[in-house]
């Protein structure tokens, strides 16, 4: 079962700092449920935060390759600022054990 946190920008390629925060805080909770049931059956729980844009062209996810990630920070012209917070937040899920997936609003889930 997939535990899915949604931040959105318009005016922007990245929601707010406050906004990605507060996913990252979601994160957390999901990632330290003991254990999830569905009708009375034990779920195996994949938390993800998503966070999309009206102005960003493609899609990566915390498993792209460094080419891929490399790819779309260039092709969406991030500033140095933008592509730091990608990077810690690409580090927090490889050591809190959730995904972050990053795309156009428009795209379907990864």
């Amino acid at each position: 079962m997939f535990l899915v946190e949604g931040k959105h920008s318009i005016n922007s390629l990245l929601p707010s700092k406050g906004d990605i925060k507060d996913g990252l805080l979601k994160m957390i909770l999901y990632c330290n449920l003991i254990e999830t049931k569905v009708d009375g059956k034990d779920m195996e729980c994949r938390p993800i935060l998503e966070l999309t844009s009206t102005k960003l062209k493609g899609q990566i996810n915390s498993n792209s390759s460094e080419k891929e990630i490399s790819d779309f920070i260039n092709n969406n012209a991030f500033n140095e600022g933008q592509k730091q917070i990608i990077k810690k937040l690409f580090e927090e899920t490889k050591c809190n054990n959730f995904a972050v997936n990053i795309k156009h609003e428009s795209l379907d889930r990864l």
